[in-house]
This record gives structure tokens, C-alpha cells and sequence, in this order.
């Protein structure tokens, strides 16, 4: 069923005077040197499972509530018929203002979390946390240096992490979230703006940098770059390609090279090419689905391609185009089960960016199992018994002092005192001879 909700009017206090745009502005572009000053780099986490896909499970999703209150409280409210969303607001004053406005729209309160967080600007798809799942199949937060000089924003994941006790891990890797997206399979897609200096990435990074982040911090082993879009104010690949599934990848397409601003024409059906030609993380070919992009017109991109998954909803940007039903029909015959729902994106499209950009998922949780919980303790050869071999593995470890892998040695730490040592070896006799 597919639906679509237009614009009503909501008065909302508390909004910034003067909404930043997802663009840099003037006066950030004499800012650059400021980006990414007073945030934590850490080491990358030990183990990784994986890091969830666009369209993995979410436990709900994190809005904050820094311009287009009409926007917001339509997706908050849709979002929270079944899930949680977390609500991002400057202080208690704020959060009274917003909590009148969502409430008077008739959303789910109960499952609305406020937390009052400083933050610059709504486009926490850029700034927001990312995730993975860790060893014991609990989540992690992976934070990016944000490619604005806006350091409320930069700094909000690790905040959010420490609100919600979760392990963080900061990166040195200059990114924009809406430049980037998982198959879940162990590749991402990125467009080249990522190695554009005056758009406030890294000037110095290299491709081989670009990869060496993605493996130890998320678990990514292939990165596909593709080329950006031209005249869309921020180059980011979300705002033309959506990958659906771990094998399906939505591409935008224009009618005709005349619609397109600059080079788009081309540089869309380059990208669908490429990725037609490419692989998931797994090995297994992407099928390629090419979506309408509205025609260029007065300095706007218009796109449906800058959509958001959430579990079996997903948030489709429209304008009242008259092929506005023909992509929500299009949405939900490939992805069966799937409800595409339509909200009017005509005032935040203005500022380089509609619904995906304006919200950060947070994946499900308990839905992954943890690493190695089919061994048994003592069993390092895993033949089904602890016996007089695993004590001759074991001692070899020990004696060694190098790892044979997270599983094995897990499971040859008898004393769980994250050492194998002769003790363990021990141990592993002792009850081996118990009658």
C-alpha cells in the first residue's frame, strides 16, 4: 500500500534562525582547517562480524530536529508506529516545543526518545553514527570526521554512544555518511568527492587509505568508487544510486541528456554500467535497477533515489510530479513485502538533500549471534569431545604466545582471564581426569 503525505502546517519554536544547508556554505569554504579538530581517534575494534546494510533491521532512527519541522514530524511519527525514534534537540525548552508539536500530530509518544544533544545541523546522515556488530554480537559505534566545520555535529557520535553505554571507535577518515553504502556483504560504494579537497575532504588520501579504514573499522574488504553527480551541491552517492538489497542496486536514470544538469545524463548511465559489472562483498553480481530522475530545474536535483529503508517501510521523497505514483509503484514491485510511502520533499530538496539525509538508522539488536557460539570450551580441535589432543593444542599455544584465531582462542581460555598460559592447560587436565 502505498501512501503519500503532503505538506500541513506546523508551527514548531525552537528551530535555528537560519537552517545550514547540506552544501558548505561561503563562510565554511574559509573554514576547512577546522574540520575534525577536538574529536577522539581510537583503534579500530579487535573483532568484527559485519557492519549492517542499508536495509538491515533497525531498532529505529535518529532525527535531529535542527530545520523542516513538517518533514520531521511526518517521518518521526511514521517511525514511530513500530519502531523507535530518537529525537535530537538542544535543551529542555526545545524539547517541550517539540514534544507539543509531535504529540498534537497524533505519533506514538511512547516510543519517541528525546535526548538533548548541541548539535549545528538536521543532516545527521552525515554526521550520525555508523555501527557495527562486535564478537559477542552486541553493537559498536564507527564515527567518521564529518566534512563541515561544524563541530556540535562532528562531535555527536561519540556523545550518543556514551548516552546509550556502547563501545565507540573513532576513525581518521574524512567522510560524509551520504557518500557511503553497505551491502551488508562486506562492500561499500562511495562516489570520488571523497578525494575532493574544496568540498572538505581529506586532500591528502588515497584510495589504498580509503581501504585500509573500511577493513579495520567496519569490515569492508571492497570498496567500488563511482563518479558523483554534477550541480547536486554536495557529490554524494546517495543521492543517485540506493542499494536495495545485498544484490539489487537502484540507479538513477534521466529521460534525456536535456534534463540532466551538466554531464548527469552520462555519469548516471557510466555508474549503472559499472555496477552492472560488479560484485557484492560475497562474490555474487549486482542486478541493476534504473529509477526516474526528475528533470533538473531551477538549480534543484529532484531525485527518488534519496529514499530511507525502515524494516518493511520504506520513505520515498516526492513533489507532486505526475510520476510521483509511477516510482512508488516501481518501489514496491522490487521489493515485495516492502510499503513505499510518499512524503512531500519540496522545501528541503531546495538545500541539496530530502529524506535520507535527514536521518541515521540504528540497527536491531539481539539479532546476531556471537562469534563462536557453537564451540565449546576446551574443544579447540572441535571434533565434539575435550580430550588429550586439545590439551596438546592447547600447550602448543601457550608455548608459542601466537593467536590461531578469536574462536580458538576463546575457547582454549580456560580461566577467561584472556591469556593462554600453562594454567589453562592445567585446568584442561584436571577436568579431563575428573570422573
Amino acid at each position: 500500500m502505498r501512501r503519500i503525505f503532503f505538506t500541513l502546517i506546523i508551527f514548531a519554536s525552537g528551530l535555528d534562525a537560519q537552517i545550514l544547508p547540506h552544501n558548505l556554505t561561503d563562510t565554511e569554504r574559509l573554514q576547512l582547517d577546522q574540520i575534525g579538530l577536538n574529536r577522539q581517534v581510537t583503534d579500530p575494534p579487535q573483532y568484527i562480524q559485519f557492519a549492517p546494510a542499508e536495509f538491515d533491521s533497525v531498532s529505529g532512527i535518529i532525527f535531529s530536529w535542527r530545520g523542516f519541522p513538517t518533514l520531521l514530524t511526518q517521518l518521526i511519527k511514521e517511525v514511530a508506529e513500530e519502531d523507535t525514534a530518537w529525537v535530537i534537540v538542544n535543551g529542555t525548552t526545545e524539547e517541550n516545543s517539540v514534544y507539543a508539536t509531535l504529540s498534537s500530530s497524533g505519533a506514538n509518544m511512547s516510543n519517541i526518545s528525546f535526548q538533548t544533544v548541541p548539535s549545528n545541523s538536521v543532516w545527521i546522515r552525515d554526521y550520525g553514527p555508523w555501527w557495527i556488530y562486535d564478537e559477542l554480537g552486541d553493537l559498536a559505534v564507527i564515527d567518521l570526521v564529518y566534512n563541515r566545520p561544524r563541530p556540535l555535529d562532528d562531535a555527536f557520535p561519540e556523545t550518543f554512544a556514551g548516552l546509550y553505554n556502547t563501545d565507540f571507535f573513532g576513525t581518521d577518515l574524512t567522510q560524509a555518511g551520504g557518500n557511503m553504502l553497505l551491502d551488508g556483504k562486506g562492500a561499500v560504494l562511495v562516489s570520488d568527492i571523497i578525494f575532493d579537497a574544496s568540498e572538505g575532504f581529506d586532500p591528502t588520501l588515497t584510495q589504498a587509505e580509503l581501504e585500509e579504514t573500511m577493513l579495520n573499522y567496519f569490515g569492508v574488504h571492497k570498496v567500488i568508487v563511482v563518479s558523483h553527480l554534477e550541480y547536486d551541491g554536495t557529490g554524494h552517492v546517495d543521492m543517485f544510486v540506493k542499494i536495495l538489497n545485498d544484490t539489487t542496486i537502484i540507479v538513477g536514470e534521466y529521460a534525456s541528456a536535456s534534463t540532466a544538469a551538466g554531464n548527469n545524463y552520462a555519469i548516471t548511465n557510466g555508474v549503472a554500467t559499472q555496477l552492472a559489472a560488479e560484485t557484492n562483498g560475497a562474490g555474487r553480481p549486482y542486478t541493476i535497477e534504473r529509477m526516474l530522475m526528475p528533470p533538473y530545474s531551477g538549480g534543484v536535483t529532484y531525485t527518488y533515489i534519496n529514499s530511507l529503508i525502515v524494516n518493511k517501510k520504506i520513505f520515498v521523497p516526492v513533489y507532486g510530479f505526475s510520476t510521483d505514483q509511477q516510482v512508488l509503484d516501481q518501489y514496491e514491485a522490487i521489493a515485495p513485502g516492502y510499503e513505499a510511502i510518499g512524503f512531500d520533499c519540496n522545501d528541503i530538496i531546495t538545500s541539496n538533500g530530502a529524506i535520507h539525509c535527514i536521518a541515521i538508522k540504528v540497527p536491531a539488536k539481539g539479532v546476531v549471534e556471537p562469534m563462536c557460539s557453537d564451540w565449546i570450551s576446551g574443544d579447540v580441535n572441535r571434533d565434539g569431545n575435550v580430550d588429550i589432543f586439545d590439551v596438546f593444542l592447547i600447550a602448543d599455544q601457550a608455548a608459542s604466545g601466537e593467536s590461531r584465531g578469536f574462536c580458538f582462542d576463546n575457547a582454549a581460555d580456560i580461566n577467561s582471564d584472556e591469556n593462554i598460559t600453562i594454567f589453562d592447560v592445567a585446568l584442561l587436565v584436571v577436568d579431563i581426569m575428573r570422573p
